[in-house]
């Protein structure tokens, strides 16, 4: 009685009516418990074993836009976050695509150690060697956490006028508008750490004549209506021109250079 008693009790205090008096409820039938089948998580791309091909993308989420003046003291240079675009993935993607059959992983790093220890801007005459240098001295900071055979390393690059890496530019004078996404790779021994092969990311092949035709900036890039140049730079995350320009110059320059420079030199064999 003192179980059926505490059973009423607790039924008349969760009942929406309260302590009032409810027909009796009809039994529950139980049933056996079915035992679920065990879930298993699904699993990422498999990143076990050894590495061939280590890549380091500095793609990143920086989007230039530069406001060119009439003299070159009067250019204004913003830059903003393009996270969303996802660029890194999307580097990382290619150079799977242009190794296939290749184990290629993905060295981690963080901002901060890529302002330490990474590639900086340079405007001297000998800017092309010192971010040689840098970005070989990022390299071998970051191979202690994998160890591949080769490193590729996609960062950004200056072009032959004022633009530099990923942006848009407006130019004075009801100038053009220009998107670009000028791209530089460069492929590294994993154990001595020299240059094996690099190239800048173009589009077409790399001739004097292309370059002239197709490269007016020194890299890819797209002319723009003026109306598609963000008057406030945090707006062009949400530009979708400007988004899908950007990946689209980025996947075809990249998708044109790095089979070649994976390519490995064919081995001749013993007679």
């Amino acid at each position: 009685m003192n179980v059926l008693a505490a059973a009423l009790v607790s039924y008349a205090l969760l009942s929406p009516t309260g302590g009032q008096v409810q027909p009796a409820p009809k039994p529950e039938v139980v049933r056996p418990a079915v035992k679920k089948p065990a879930t298993v998580a699904p699993r990422g791309p498999v990143e076990a074993g050894p590495c061939q091909i280590g890549v380091i993308p500095i793609a990143g989420d920086l989007f230039m836009v530069e406001k060119f003046g009439p003299l070159k003291f009067l250019d204004k240079y913003t830059r903003t976050s393009v996270a969303a675009w996802a660029l890194d993935d999307l580097v990382v993607s290619r150079v799977r695509a242009a190794a296939p059959g290749s184990s290629v992983r993905r060295i981690p790093y963080t901002p901060k150690e890529l302002r330490s220890g990474g590639r900086r801007e340079q405007n001297s005459l000998f800017a092309r060697y010192r971010e040689a240098a840098a970005v070989g001295s990022f390299v071998q900071f970051l191979a202690p956490r994998l160890r591949c055979e080769r490193y590729v390393v996609v960062h950004r690059h200056g072009g032959a006028q004022r633009e530099y890496g990923i942006g848009v530019s407006q130019y004075p004078y009801d100038g053009p508008v220009h998107l670009f996404a000028m791209m530089f790779i460069r492929v590294y021994d994993g154990k001595t750490f020299e240059v094996i092969k690099e190239a800048p990311a173009l589009m077409t092949e790399d001739t004097y004549i292309e370059r002239l035709r197709h490269y007016p900036l020194g890299g890819p890039s797209t002319l723009l209506d003026r109306a598609m140049f963000p008057e406030k730079p945090a707006d062009a995350v949400n530009n979708p021109v400007l988004r899908e320009g950007v990946r689209t110059m980025l996947t075809k320059s990249l998708d044109k250079t790095l089979p070649s420079l994976l390519q490995r030199p064919a081995q001749t064999q013993p007679r």
